[in-house]
């Protein structure tokens, strides 16, 4: 597969060429970040390298975009300078060794900074997005709760653990589970999760109605969903 390069600012971007008997050039930027431009046959390299060259602001967007919604299962190794995510934005880990002492987070410019005599950084992130779990989702309903007082007469409760296939459930007598990792996302997908599992009281299957409630309740939320799923990719 041939491929072009050139700087655009201070960024180099790279694209693969491929060819069809399409009769217009297609410029694709997919989650990987990776750019394919599939032309017309015979079109020479200048031309193509002209039309990529036009839409180099758009392809960095989208760029910046998959990279924001990056998968948070990717499995991490907990060393320092590896990023890491919490409501949707990314730090980078750095970890300052003290011989005594409690361990403490830190989160600033773009820093996670943990401050800690142990060696277990895996486990102090994991214990701290928990802690953060039961303070932000417990806040986030209450607000929902708030917002929409068409649930004011269910008796809800809220609990989050480690799930692998799902962000979230709710069963017929009010118990919302939440999937502990939507910590790491922004705080409009975990109102989308829980607002879902709030119409599931009213509409327990995926029905028309069911998601004419929540298309009600949060208009956009299809935009929101594909968010979260580009982060699950």
């Amino acid at each position: 597969m041939e491929q072009i390069e050139y700087r655009y600012g201070s960024k180099i971007i790279k694209a693969e060429i491929q060819y069809s008997n399409r009769k217009t050039l297609d410029l694709r930027v997919f989650p990987e970040g990776n750019v394919i431009v599939t032309a017309p046959l015979n079109t020479e390299d200048c031309k193509i390298l002209e039309k990529v060259k036009l839409k180099s602001k758009w392809i960095l967007q989208q760029q910046r975009t998959f990279e924001l919604y990056k998968p948070f299962t990717t499995e991490k190794l907990f060393i320092p300078g590896e990023t890491h995510r919490y409501l949707g934005r990314q730090y980078k880990l750095v970890i300052s060794k003290i011989n005594k002492g409690r361990t403490s987070f830190n989160l600033s410019k773009g820093l996670m900074t943990i401050t800690t005599k142990s060696s277990d950084t895996e486990k102090l992130i994991n214990k701290y997005y928990k802690l953060k779990a039961d303070e932000v989702f417990g806040k986030i309903l209450s607000d929902l709760l708030i917002e929409f007082p068409i649930f004011k007469n269910y008796n809800i409760s809220l609990k989050h653990k480690m799930l692998k296939k799902r962000w979230g459930s709710c069963s017929t007598d009010g118990n919302i589970l939440l999937n502990t990792e939507l910590i790491k996302a922004s705080k409009n997908s975990i109102e989308y999760v829980i607002l879902h599992e709030l119409c599931h009281l009213i509409h327990p299957n995926h029905s028309k109605a069911f998601y004419n409630l929540l298309t009600e309740l949060l208009p956009n939320w299809q935009k929101i969903k594909n968010k979260l799923e580009i982060s699950l990719a």
